[in-house]
C-alpha cells in the first residue's frame, strides 16, 4: 500500500504541475504572442487548435487528479465513516480538505463553463469578425473564466499544502 501511495502522490503532483503550468503557459506565453499583429490572422485558428488540445489533456488531467486524490486520502486513513463524522470536518485536516474540495469543485465548474460555453463562442466570434464587439465580449468572458479557473486551481494547491503541512 505504501508503494501505491507514493506512486499516487507522485502522479498527483505531476498532473497538478501539468494543469497549473499549462494554464500559466497559455496565459503568459501563447495568448500574448497570438495577439501580436503579425499573428492576428492566425490567432483564431491557433487558439482553437491549442484550446481543443489542452481541453482534452486538461480533462484527462482533472480525472487523474481526482482518482489519485481519492487514493491518497484512502492511504492516509480517510474512510467513508470518517468523512460522515461531523467532528472530522472541525479538525485542521478536515477543514483543509473541505477547502480543497470546494476549490476543486470551482475548478471543474469554471473550467466546464470556459471549455464548453465561453471558449467556443469566443473562437467562433473571433473567426467571424476579429475586431467586432461580440468577439471582444466573448473573449473577455473566456479570459475571466480562465483566470478564475487558475485562481481556484491555486487555491486547491494551497489547501493541499495545509492538508500535509498544517495551517500556517
Amino acid at each position: 500500500m505504501r508503494t501505491l501511495y507514493f506512486l499516487a502522490v507522485g502522479l498527483h503532483l505531476l498532473t497538478a504541475i501539468f494543469w497549473i503550468g499549462g494554464q500559466l503557459f497559455l496565459a503568459l506565453a501563447v495568448v500574448p504572442v497570438v495577439r501580436q499583429p503579425a499573428f492576428r490572422a492566425l490567432s483564431p485558428a491557433l487558439l482553437q487548435a491549442m484550446g481543443l488540445r489542452f481541453r482534452t489533456l486538461g480533462w484527462i488531467t482533472l480525472g487523474i487528479l481526482i482518482l489519485t486524490g481519492l487514493i491518497n486520502l484512502a492511504a492516509r486513513g480517510v474512510t467513508l465513516e470518517l468523512v460522515l463524522d461531523p467532528a472530522f470536518w472541525r479538525g485542521a485536516f478536515g477543514r483543509a480538505l473541505a477547502g480543497k474540495l470546494l476549490a476543486v469543485a470551482l475548478v471543474i465548474g469554471l473550467n466546464a463553463l470556459h471549455d464548453f460555453w465561453a471558449g467556443p463562442r469566443a473562437t467562433r466570434a473571433l473567426a467571424a469578425d476579429p475586431d467586432g464587439a461580440e468577439a471582444a465580449r466573448w473573449r473577455l468572458r473566456a479570459s475571466w473564466l480562465a483566470r478564475l479557473t487558475l485562481l481556484a486551481s491555486l487555491m486547491a494547491m494551497g489547501f493541499a499544502m495545509f492538508m500535509v503541512r498544517g495551517w500556517p
